[in-house]
């Protein structure tokens, strides 16, 4: 189909996420002088931290208070003596540096600059999202950038959207790649947007969120857009 605007979703979809996640945890609490079973206490705070963001999508916590609550209830469950308003900021500064990129990211982007718009769209934190993505191999391609804590609505809520087709006035011709079906597609779907789901692990998808097009490899766009 021609589509005249892609919305990008930037973690899981563009960005690794997981490893820039992980390598923060680890030199963040090697920083404070935790260097025992660092994995194992990496695991569950993803755990705590998918739940808080699930939260975050529902809109029944803020951003602000997100950065510090997540570690708050995990130094609880883990029963560790550390200062959530301590931590947060080394954390947050050590995610910010995590500009590694998703396997054919760097070539769907670049194949599509310049044949349409395109535009990222994030669910995150305005400190941590600008540094990764500006100083990433992508930066150079997006001068729409749409961060959630900035917009005042996350993904999927439609207020997110809005926003987004105020500036990007392509509600008719836009797709939307995501890798969440909770938030990127979900929310296109409810504003009227054609969505593609990016289910690189090939899961199944048990829910009542059904994309337009589903997709295992970003290499498939170009089968999916016309340009």
């Amino acid at each position: 189909m021609n589509y005249k605007l892609i919305l990008f979703d930037a973690d899981g979809t563009l960005f690794d996420f997981k490893k820039a996640e992980k390598t923060a945890f680890i030199k963040t609490f090697r920083q404070f002088g935790i260097n025992e079973n660092l994995e194992e206490l990496h695991k569950k705070y993803v755990t705590i931290n998918l739940a808080i963001w699930e939260e975050f999508e529902e809109k029944k916590i803020t951003a602000e208070k997100l950065r510090f609550e997540r570690f708050r209830r995990f130094f609880k469950q883990e029963n560790l003596d550390l200062i959530p308003p301590v931590i947060s900021p080394v954390y947050l500064k050590y995610l910010s540096e995590g500009t590694d990129l998703l396997d054919g990211s760097e070539e769907i982007v670049s194949y599509f600059y310049g044949k349409c718009e395109i535009a990222l769209i994030t669910n995150g934190l305005s400190d941590v999202q600008y540094p990764r993505i500006m100083n990433s191999k992508l930066g150079k391609y997006f001068k729409h950038i749409f961060i959630s804590e900035e917009i005042g609505y996350p993904k999927p809520n439609r207020g997110f959207f809005e926003f987004v087709f105020k500036k990007l006035p392509f509600k008719g011709t836009a797709i939307i790649v995501g890798d969440k079906l909770s938030s990127d597609i979900k929310g296109g779907n409810d504003f009227g947007v054609d969505t593609c789901w990016f289910n690189s692990n090939k899961c199944n998808n048990n829910s009542e969120i059904i994309p337009k097009f589903e997709i295992s490899d970003l290499n498939k766009l170009k089968e999916i857009i016309e340009v």
